[in-house]
């Protein structure tokens, strides 16, 4: 019974381990969610200042206008294909989380039946 109980008490510490982290994961989704949203609508500020024969123009306007261009690719890079493979990311370790608690409790409600079995075989053997 001991070794149950041994079992018991490092099992409840690893799902206590994987809900925090779980809360963790979440609160981190959440906040990404928040920065993907910034980063999105900040993207017409890299079309400021309008360059025109007023403003700027000639070689070096160019230059900018080619360097504003690769910028909007990364940009379009990064608020799409980078921060939907983050979420793939940290979804499927949600998930994953998810299961591994859920089995755990499982696993942990077995136990509690076999150490109360055991305990009441034992107040039977004592008597």
């Amino acid at each position: 019974m001991i070794w149950e109980k041994t079992k018991l008490f490092t099992m409840q510490g690893m799902l206590n381990a994987k809900e925090e982290e779980l809360k963790q994961l979440k609160h981190c989704k959440t906040d990404l969610e928040h920065i993907q949203r910034e980063f999105s609508d900040s993207k017409g500020s890299m079309k400021k200042p309008e360059l025109s024969s007023t403003t700027w123009q000639g070689s070096l306007a160019d230059s900018f206008k080619n360097v504003r261009n690769d910028m909007k690719s990364d940009y379009d890079d990064i608020c799409g294909k980078q921060f939907d493979d983050l979420f793939k990311k940290l979804n499927e370790r949600i998930n994953s989380l998810k299961n591994d608690i859920h089995s755990l409790g499982q696993d942990i409600s077995s136990l509690h039946k076999k150490i109360e079995k055991l305990e009441k075989e034992a107040k039977k053997a004592h008597h």
